[in-house]
């Protein structure tokens, strides 16, 4: 498996797509501290996700998520295969 190495932001942008593709309202996401950010799926008229994962970035300017056990996680929670995220990350 090749090196997984894209931006915060990429990475976020992505979820969201993803998360639309396979029928979830909205995707809320929190990096209030630290390298740690948390996201949370939210299928129409559920007031409590429908599920939650945390992802960590490297300590650098360009917030990175370097861990393939991180882009796991979406396909996990959002009902879908890795190949389809990284297919959705790609261009972005």
């Amino acid at each position: 498996m090749q090196k997984l190495n894209y931006p915060l932001k990429s990475y976020i942008k992505a979820v969201e797509k993803l998360a639309i593709c396979k029928g979830f309202v909205k995707v809320e996401n929190s990096d209030k501290r630290g390298s740690a950010v948390r996201f949370e799926p939210f299928i129409k008229n559920e007031v409590k996700p429908h599920s939650m994962w945390v992802v960590h970035t490297d300590h650098t300017k360009m917030r990175r998520i370097t861990s393939t056990e991180d882009y796991k996680k979406v396909a996990r929670n959002l009902n879908s295969t890795l190949e389809e995220f990284l297919e959705i990350i790609k261009q972005c």
